[in-house]
């Protein structure tokens, strides 16, 4: 448990850097400009100014960054909102996981993959593909992703990293910034009664604010 340093790398070269809570896996903003190298790495320096009530840019005006998180070196890719000079996320490699618990992407007439929450249509976006479900869904009771072959859950299928194809022709960004941005809905696709919050939707709530 603890405080870890996040690295963002942009398209330009230009790196930035945060802080990374192994309580509830995410990454924080502010973003800082420097780093210290001395012992266990941590950002320092004046906290770079950003503002979470800025209008959201546009998804063309996204920045697809990198982000790398010791102690461990995981990788995944996110977004950086120029208009509030804060990433908007994922803020953690556990997204994939989470993200492939709930939804499918399944691909409208004209070929763009949406992500349509328990595999089913509309998509998040408000799209409604008709085409074959690309097998993204892999729902998993209680969170576990096993990935051996002789362990209490099935197999699991690799989990992608969907922000790393947000320049993509095919993929819906609309689909990937409403699953950011929107809090998860509290009504479950049975009439069993919803079950608790996990951590993954908490820390998700934090990012939104």
């Amino acid at each position: 448990m603890g405080t870890w340093l996040a690295t963002i790398r942009f398209p330009d070269g230009t790196e930035r850097y945060a802080d990374y809570s192994t309580v509830v896996e995410s990454t924080y903003n502010p973003l800082y400009p420097e780093v210290r190298r001395e012992g266990r790495d941590k950002a320092v320096g004046e906290p770079l100014p950003y503002d979470r009530d800025a209008p959201l840019s546009s998804p063309g005006e996204m920045v697809l960054v990198t982000v790398t998180q010791q102690p461990d070196d995981d990788v995944w890719r996110a977004l950086y909102c120029p208009s509030r000079a804060m990433l908007v996320g994922p803020l953690s490699d556990f997204y994939r996981y989470a993200l492939q618990e709930d939804y499918d992407l399944i691909r409208d007439d004209g070929g763009v993959r949406h992500l349509c929450r328990w595999a089913d249509p509309p998509a998040i976006c408000g799209a409604a593909p008709t085409g074959e479900r690309l097998g993204l869904h892999f729902p998993s009771p209680g969170m576990h992703w096993n990935e051996e072959t002789d362990g209490p859950y099935p197999t699991s299928p690799p989990a992608p990293d969907l922000f790393a194809e947000w320049n993509a022709p095919d993929i819906c960004r609309p689909c990937l910034l409403a699953w950011l941005l929107t809090p998860e809905p509290i009504t479950s696709p049975d009439p069993l009664p919803e079950p608790p919050s996990t951590w993954w939707t908490r820390a998700k709530r934090a990012w939104l604010g």
